[in-house]
């Protein structure tokens, strides 16, 4: 696999001058081969861009492989999110349960239905949402739980399946962070009611830079997708879009009082995915031995906290974050330059700030204070971690870290 160059590194990601980055935080997420290349190529010499057979056949690999009955490929984790929003038919002013620890995308999907993001603080140890802070923050208005796998690490899914029941809430798996990751040996995204996944350009697979899926068991869902994703169109006997080529007649009309639009992925992005799908366990299992080398070697480190690995949930490591106590003048701030400026290692302080902090919400009615998100997300720092990452690279940024602490 070939490596990313210090100059590449230094004009994309505005590296100091003077530093070189010996080993580069990778902004580039899973690696590429041969194999995509000839997908890329097998779709442009077939002369059929989008919406087509690589599309369908990369939905039932994702089907098979997650145990999921039902996957749609979406432009984005993003879409996919707003298309939950739209099937879970949320109202002006309905509240939906979710964390503020997430990409920004989550909360926004409820926000464009108008719905009002309730936000409940996460569990200090693992930064996914405290289940046992749900039910304080349920109210009659109450419509769902939009809940987020945060770094590769699955939620308490029986606890928030219970909830869930209990106060007929439905429920959306954020799976922008777990292809691949399970609980109790269910698959992320095969869980709640809708799962929906990224493959950004960062993720720990991708799809030519973005991409997303969209997976559910619910028939009544299914059948509604393929329309919300494409403008409306209903091809005549052909509800699911079975991805032949060529003109058909078609109508045009709303999803149940919900105006669609253009979600949907492209053929060359599709025959990637296959490929990157094909790699995915391989792509973890290096992951999660980096993940288990740092773990093992950084846990003794005064004032460190090596992430907590639940042993309900396979964790895919899409980020390997420790949590930094302030104290003595170190912070995840001074270890980031220190770890840039004398040995070239190049990490990211801080986690997703918390959702309400955001100059989207300051005129926002309610006020939040979740102080376990507040101290995560100030005081993580965020180790390189990607299948490219060679053992001595490894080696050498946890002795860089041993000389330092």
């Amino acid at each position: 696999m070939n490596r990313v160059t210090h100059s590449t590194y230094r004009t994309l990601y505005r590296l100091p001058e003077g530093v070189e980055a010996r080993v580069p935080y990778s902004f580039l997420g899973s690696p590429y081969g041969s194999e995509e290349i000839d997908a890329v190529t097998r779709v442009i010499k077939g002369g059929w861009l989008t919406t087509g057979m690589e599309t369908v056949q990369f939905e039932r690999d994702w089907q098979s492989y997650h145990k999921v009955k039902y996957a749609y490929t979406t432009s984005s984790c993003t879409t996919a999110l707003h298309m939950a929003g739209q099937l879970f038919k949320i109202k002006p002013g309905d509240e939906v349960i979710t964390t503020p620890i997430t990409f920004v995308s989550t909360n926004q999907a409820v926000l464009a239905q108008k719905g009002v993001p309730v936000f409940v603080d996460v569990d200090p140890r693992t930064f996914n949402i405290d289940p046992t802070k749900i039910e304080s923050a349920i109210t009659n208005k109450s419509v769902a739980l939009f809940v987020t796998h945060l770094a590769g690490q699955m939620c308490d899914m029986d606890s928030i399946l219970d909830i869930a029941r209990k106060y007929n809430l439905l429920v959306v798996e954020d799976c922008a962070h777990t292809a691949g990751a399970t609980y109790k040996g269910k698959f992320a995204g095969s869980i709640g009611d809708i799962g929906t996944f990224s493959f950004h350009a960062i993720k720990n697979m991708s799809t030519l830079g973005e991409g997303g899926m969209l997976t559910t068991n619910r028939d009544d869902f299914a059948v509604k997708i393929p329309w919300l994703r494409s403008m409306g169109s209903r091809y005549t006997n052909d509800p699911h879009e079975d991805g032949t080529p060529g003109p058909r007649e078609y109508d045009v009309d709303n999803v149940d009082g919900m105006v669609p639009n253009n979600y949907r992925m492209t053929e060359s992005q599709a025959a990637v995915g296959q490929e990157q799908l094909k790699k995915l366990e391989g792509f973890i299992l290096r992951r999660r031995k980096i993940a288990d080398a740092y773990s093992k070697c950084l846990s003794g480190l005064p004032g460190v906290t090596v992430p907590f690995e639940s042993p309900d949930s396979r964790h895919t490591y899409h980020l390997y974050c420790l949590l930094i106590e302030p104290k003595n003048g170190v912070s995840n701030n001074t270890l980031h330059n220190q770890l840039l400026n004398d040995y070239g290692i190049q990490t990211v302080p801080g986690m997703y700030r918390p959702s309400y902090l955001f100059s989207l919400y300051k005129n926002y009615p309610r006020k939040y204070s979740c102080p376990n998100a507040e101290y995560s997300a100030s005081n993580a720092l965020q180790l390189p971690l990607y299948p490219q990452m060679t053992d001595s690279d490894v080696d050498y940024v946890i002795k860089s870290l041993k000389a330092l602490l």
